[in-house]
């Protein structure tokens, strides 16, 4: 559930096509609710998961998931035309390096101080938007490939605790533990949707929903959610799993653009 990353909008998101293996529709008998015994991360119980508690815990999405994986994504789908929550990120776990979508197509990589950003001019919905660009001495635009870049190498660093806003949706719900599994390896307890926080009263309704906590970090590694919007429902799912990481040779190029505009 890890903050705020990098300078941009807030609210971020890229529905990647085959990204998210749907988490699978918990148990909804009492039968099957786990007990006390059950061992469950700092926070969390069989009957209720505290989120504030979580967050206090030293575990985080930006490096806590490496010890799993040589590489994984933060991925995030919904119903289109919903309210958008954050985009979707990879991470490298042995240099560090985190790539995310972003709005209008465009990229943004950071890795230690320094950021790179591409926007394809193609993709902006505006002229005023691609005006913003051209007027900002920060961005590069390289005609061959109808792009504007940006690089920074010292842009600052990258706070552990500041990606993630994908599951603060889910804080908003009252939860209870059904079962135990593992998610791509990782032990993880699975937690069905049993109702709305008492101070949520600005959350939507939700029909159903599950959620997956890491037994030992209590990091969220996926969740389905269902609520009620406007006479409709919408859709929202959530995955951390082991991914590729993304070619990110335009990164030179904007390397390169803004060594030709420094030295000119």
């Amino acid at each position: 559930m890890q903050r705020r990353w990098l300078l941009v909008v807030a609210l971020v998101v890229v529905v990647g096509v085959g990204l998210l293996v749907a988490v699978g529709p918990a148990p909804t008998s009492d039968d099957n609710a786990l007990s006390d015994d059950q061992q469950y991360p700092p926070g969390a119980g069989p009957h209720a998961i505290n989120f504030t508690a979580l967050d206090a815990a030293e575990t985080n999405l930006t490096h806590t998931p490496r010890a799993h994986w040589e590489s994984y994504v933060l991925g995030f789908t919904e119903t289109p035309d919903t309210l958008p929550v954050e985009g979707t990120y990879y991470i490298n776990a042995t240099t560090g390096e985190i790539i995310t979508d972003r709005f209008h197509g465009a990229t943004a990589y950071r890795n230690g101080s320094t950021y790179a950003f591409r926007q394809p001019a193609g993709e902006l919905p505006t002229d005023r938007h691609r005006g913003e660009l051209a007027d900002d001495e920060a961005y590069s635009y390289d005609n061959a490939t109808d792009t504007y870049y940006r690089y920074d190498p010292r842009y600052g660093q990258l706070a552990p605790t500041t990606i993630g806003r994908h599951t603060d949706i889910v804080e908003a719900y009252t939860w209870e533990a059904v079962n135990t599994t593992t998610h791509h390896g990782v032990p993880v307890i699975t937690y069905r949707l049993t109702g709305r926080q008492p101070d949520a009263d600005r959350a939507q309704p939700a029909e159903a929903g599950t959620l997956r906590l890491g037994v030992d970090d209590g990091l969220i590694y996926a969740y389905d959610l269902t609520i009620e919007a406007d006479d409709t429902t919408a859709n929202y799912s959530y995955q951390v799993r082991p991914a590729p990481f993304p070619d990110h040779e335009w990164v030179r190029t904007a390397k390169r653009l803004q060594s030709s505009n420094t030295s000119s």
